[in-house]
This record gives C-alpha cells, structure tokens and sequence, in this order.
C-alpha cells in the first residue's frame, strides 16, 4: 500500500535512529526532531511525503487523518520550488522545518516499529479509545514473522506507574488486560498472531512480564 512509502519516506527523511526493539526506544520529542532535521536536509524535498494519499488512511480517526493531509498538503506547497540542482533558500526551508517536524512528531516512530504496526496499532486503539482501560499508560507495536514463519504482532502495554508500585496490581492489570488487548488485536487483524507483554511505564527498559495469547 503506498502508506507504507509514505511511512518509510517520512522516517528516512527524520534521520532518526531506528531502535533495535521499538519497546526500549526513546520517546521521540520535538527537540530530538529539530535536532535531527538541523543536522541533514534529505527531509527538504517533496519526495519526502511522496505516497501520501489520504484515501489510504482509513484506518485512522477523520481528525487525525484530515489533520495528517493538511500537514502533507502544506510541505508539498512549502518545498514545490526545491531543486536538487539549486540551493535552498532559507525562507523555503524555514517554512518547511516545522511542519515536517510536526509530520514525524504526529507519526511517533517510537511506538510503532514499522509500517503495519502503525496501521494495525492505530485501529487497535481506535478501538479502545471510547473505552480506554485506566491502567493502561501506552501502547507500542511491532509486526513481523514469528518463529513458525507466521505474521505476528507484538504489542507492549505500558501500565502506569500507580498500578505497578505493586506486584500484586501489575500482575492483576496485566492479567485482566491481556484478554481485552488480545480480543482487540485478533478483531483488528485476524491474520497475525498477537504478543503481549507488560511493562511499567516508570521503567520501559525492564522487561515485567511477558505471555503470548
């Protein structure tokens, strides 16, 4: 699906690093952005939002999706003019900056490890959204073949910090948790297999508890 050169273009062209295992990678924030877009300008061309197409973008919510078009829209008037022959104006650039920065900050490369996990994650908690379970503080996703050679979807739930002071409410919440994200997931996308693990928000590098369901 041309999403998917869309996703790869954007993070090609934020020049950040992409983590080993999207559970332990960073939160992105703007200031990592900014620092990544002032240190390269690959990002400065309208080839980096090349694939977007907003009809491609069911899966996500009419505010984030009309939101994501817009943002697209004004960085391909932004950069119209770029040539790779000709050196940018700093007008041109200073007027692109921001909104690509808001592209990859509205993209958070940090949850979602790949191109289907932005799509499957995204209807999973589009999903959960009316209901969104308290204890629950984050969600991070990542797809690809298990260990049988069949699809599989990994799924990280970040409990917040007042559920995991105790083990006893850790491993209730992870317990009561794991039957509604793995119902969610198996609706989502019926194709993948869905792994879950659990982890405290407090600590995102220490592996808590993790189970397959």
């Amino acid at each position: 699906m041309a999403f998917q050169d869309f996703w790869i273009n954007v993070r090609t062209g934020s020049g950040l690093r992409t983590p080993e295992h999207i559970a332990d990678s960073v939160p992105i924030d703007a200031d990592m952005v900014e620092d990544s877009l002032r240190r390269q300008d690959r990002w400065l061309t309208p080839r980096a939002v090349a694939g977007f197409n907003e009809a491609d973008f069911a899966f996500l919510s009419d505010e984030e999706r009309e939101r994501l078009a817009k943002r697209v829209a004004e960085f391909r008037t932004a950069t119209g003019g770029v040539s790779p022959a000709v050196s940018t104006p700093a007008h041109v650039r200073d007027a692109a900056f921001p909104i690509f920065r808001d592209l990859v900050l509205t993209l958070e490369f940090h949850r979602y490890g790949d191109p289907d996990a932005y799509r499957v994650g995204k209807q999973i908690e589009n999903e959960l959204r009316r209901h969104w379970p308290p204890e629950l503080a984050e969600l991070r996703f990542q797809t690809g073949m298990d260990h049988t050679g069949d699809p599989g979807l990994w799924i990280w739930a970040f409990l917040t910090e007042d559920i995991s002071r105790e083990d006893r409410t850790f491993l209730e919440a992870a317990n009561r948790l794991r039957g509604i994200l793995g119902s969610v997931a198996r609706y989502v996308d019926p194709d993948r297999f869905p792994y879950l693990s659990f982890r405290a928000i407090k600590e995102p590098a220490e592996m808590v508890a993790e189970d397959a369901s």
